[in-house]
């Protein structure tokens, strides 16, 4: 069974992706995705990603720890066949994230312009 390919992580406005490629196969493919916590020290999966059919996974809420490394891992599953893990390299939120800027609406009300600034999450 093949290995995922073109394993990146994107991460804006504290939403964090694990995305991935998958060549097509006879079967539907599954996943499986873990997180490597630096000060944990060990792989533990992601609930969210065990045995997902899609090709990208929402790792916003695994990462409490903005400036601590992360690692990140993915593998295939094939009817009882499954990959190696294919591993991300290290991942640091406040060094790779991205912050866009806020979303913000502006209004007249007579003689004043009011700005409203949103939260970004």
């Amino acid at each position: 069974v093949p290995s995922p390919k073109e394993i990146v992580v994107k991460s804006e406005n504290l939403k964090t992706f694990l995305h991935w490629q998958y060549p097509p196969v006879s079967e539907t493919p599954h996943f499986i995705v873990e997180i490597k916590p630096y000060n944990l020290g060990y792989y533990k999966p992601v609930s969210t990603c065990v045995n997902t059919s899609a090709h990208f996974c929402d790792v916003s809420g695994e990462i409490c720890e903005p400036y601590l490394s992360h690692w990140l891992r993915v593998k295939a599953i094939v009817g009882s066949q499954e990959s190696e893990y294919v591993e991300t390299s290290e991942f640091i939120l406040q060094r790779h994230g991205k912050i866009g800027p806020p979303k913000l609406n502006l209004s007249r009300h007579g003689d004043k312009i009011v700005v409203d600034i949103y939260h970004l999450v």
